[in-house]
């Protein structure tokens, strides 16, 4: 939904490929799919490093849709890290990502600390203004009849320690909505049996990688980004809502 509000505000050509319930899963043919889909549309979530240079993804902003150009000097540039056929390497390496992501467990943790938001924004931000000690905007823009002020209404009842738990609670799992995760990968020299680093083995090419994985962008959010979470959630959906109803009137006059 965000990528349609994105697409309308100009800030990407085209949806992304890439879905993050594939990435989250559980399923290693679907996090393979995720993986795909980020090679395909990099935009701003997927980059890849050389050496410390890039060769695929852009620094500071999104990146265009992988074109057959682009994927070709990629390709190429594998060469010294991936054994295998010209062709074939591109697919190699997206299978040594997916299956480290899968095999690290990593991505168990980020969810569970995602599910720590239990309310979503249009609940937090009712127990946001407890906190604070404000009137409620949300409340007072809408009628007292409207079924979410009807839903959410019981939030301005509860204690202040109720209220914080919540607002910490979404901020703890918007900060592992909005992380990155860095995966370092070096070759494995045949006969090396002890490394202190993690080890995945990619059969297609025979090989073994030593890796590194970690997350980066950890910085709690703060309070105050709450009111904007909660005015962006109204933007995506109601630009979501906008796209929906322009297809379904174009499929009419079809």
């Amino acid at each position: 939904m965000h990528q349609a509000l994105k697409l309308h505000q100009g800030k990407i050509s085209e949806i992304s490929a890439y879905d993050p319930l594939d990435l989250f899963s559980g399923s290693n043919d679907r996090v393979h799919k995720a993986i795909k889909g980020l090679f395909k549309t990099p935009q701003n979530n997927f980059r890849v490093f050389l050496n410390g240079s890039l060769i695929l993804g852009g620094l500071g902003g999104n990146a265009d849709a992988t074109s057959c150009e682009v994927g070709e000097t990629f390709e190429n540039a594998l060469k010294c890290v991936i054994q295998a056929v010209d062709g074939q390497r591109t697919q190699c390496f997206l299978d040594l990502i997916s299956k480290t992501i899968f095999s690290s467990g990593l991505l168990n943790k980020v969810l569970e600390v995602q599910k720590l938001d239990n309310t979503d924004i249009e609940g937090a931000i009712h127990a946001y203004y407890n906190v604070i000690s404000q009137p409620c905007v949300v409340c007072n823009k809408r009628p007292a009849e409207d079924e979410l002020s009807e839903r959410y209404s019981s939030l301005h009842s509860i204690s202040n320690d109720e209220s914080m738990k919540i607002v910490r609670n979404y901020l703890i799992a918007a900060t592992a909505k909005n992380l990155s995760m860095m995966i370092s990968f070096r070759p494995r020299e045949d006969g090396s049996v002890e490394s202190p680093y993690s080890m995945v083995y990619l059969e297609s090419t025979n090989q073994s990688f030593d890796y590194k994985a970690y997350f980066i962008d950890l910085d709690l959010k703060p309070l105050e980004r709450m009111e904007y979470y909660y005015k962006l959630d109204q933007q995506i959906v109601g630009c979501y809502v906008q796209m929906v109803k322009s297809t379904q009137q174009l499929s009419h006059i079809e």
